[in-house]
């Protein structure tokens, strides 16, 4: 998501100074939303429905001032629009031409009074993900940390993959230890996923 500012006044509107239902049209090229827009008449935040309507399009988004608005008056609107093409190129590239699919097996950890750990899988799905092979080590002297990855996924930004989940690919068990999203702008472009490896199949 891209964060836009509209900065004019009554004139940029349609219609005659003092009218009701004047319209204005804004500049974006991406589709607009209702959440995070806020419209303001002369520093007054209105509110949806009972002081402005507006249509969300994928460019030049509408907004109705319902109220009288006259052509001094500054009008200031702040939106939120979509970036086209950037999540759908990264989908349609590298995941696109290195996916392979793996089978996801949900999974549900508990912790007793005890602290000891119970896991509890669910129902398998097929999903997709590019994996790429990945090691990375600490050393002894940082700490006496000593942490060992084997598999790092990417994965499109809607696929659900979850801390604790199993990927089962090539014959071999991992699990999940972490997934990150990895944003452009404000607009999810893909997750990665860190991966151990636990078992052959």
């Amino acid at each position: 998501m891209a964060v836009k500012t509209f900065n004019g006044t009554g004139a940029d509107l349609s219609g005659s100074s003092g009218e009701a239902d004047r319209v204005l049209t804004l500049s974006n090229t991406g589709t607009t939303r209702q959440s995070g827009l806020l419209v303001y008449a002369s520093g007054l935040a209105l509110s949806l429905t009972t002081e402005y309507t507006v249509s969300h399009l994928s460019s030049s988004t509408t907004i109705t001032f319902l109220n009288r608005l006259w052509d001094d008056m500054t009008v200031v609107v702040n939106y939120y629009e979509n970036i086209t093409g950037v999540g759908s190129d990264f989908e349609l590239g590298p995941i696109g031409d290195f996916r392979v699919e793996v089978t996801r097996t949900p999974v549900t950890m508990t912790t007793d009074f005890h602290g000891n750990k119970t896991y509890t899988d669910g129902t398998d799905e097929t999903i997709e993900i590019a994996p790429s092979p990945y090691n990375k080590k600490y050393n002894l002297d940082k700490s006496g940390l000593n942490k060992s990855y084997d598999l790092m996924a990417f994965l499109k930004p809607a696929q659900t993959l979850n801390k604790y989940d199993k990927i089962t690919y090539d014959s071999k068990v991992y699990r999940v230890d972490s997934v990150s999203p990895r944003d452009f702008n404000g607009t999810r472009i893909f997750n990665v996923a860190m991966l151990f490896f636990v078992e052959d199949e």
